[in-house]
């Protein structure tokens, strides 16, 4: 998808100012995740959006804001399709079980906003994750997450203390 990590980063700027132009203060967390970034390159970037609300959000409003988000990316990005996920910090916490296509974070993400710590969540759970026997079947393959959220968790608190 890029071939070097400059146009990424420049690319991913965008869509966290496109998702910030729109939400505002409301966005707590933007993590890209995916094809996009266990192979570099998908036909969609898919994009957890937490909001961080004061109440809980029904499911149209959910479905309202997803919408609202893929169509101004899509706008600004016409060359890439966009799989947006929006969850509010509750509903993206209890969210975070091995039963859940979130543990497809364990193949890997990156975390393009962070305001109130969702990383540490996140690793919380792959090593919970890493110490189950789960395995993921999807269009691509066949993907043993206990293995690669323990690659994952690894590699994580190894740049934190970089």
């Amino acid at each position: 998808m890029f071939k070097n990590t400059w146009l990424k980063e420049k690319y991913y700027n965008e869509i966290v100012e496109a998702i910030i132009e729109l939400l505002g203060d409301k966005v707590s967390a933007i993590i890209v995740f995916g094809s996009s970034v266990y192979f570099g390159s998908g036909k969609d970037i898919d994009l957890l959006i937490i909001l961080d609300l004061d109440r809980d959000f029904d499911i149209k409003e959910k479905l309202e804001i997803e919408y609202r988000i893929r169509s101004i990316l899509q706008r600004r990005f016409r060359d890439r399709e966009f799989d947006i996920h929006v969850f509010d910090y509750k509903s993206f916490i209890e969210n975070l079980i091995p039963e859940s296509f979130l543990a497809g974070l364990a193949l890997g993400y990156e975390i393009l906003l962070d305001k109130h710590g969702i990383e540490e969540k996140i690793i919380e759970f792959l090593e919970k994750l890493s110490k189950e026997k789960r395995i993921l079947v999807n269009r691509y393959s066949e993907w043993d997450l206990s293995h690669h959220a323990k690659v994952l968790v690894r590699l994580k608190k190894k740049r934190k203390m970089l």
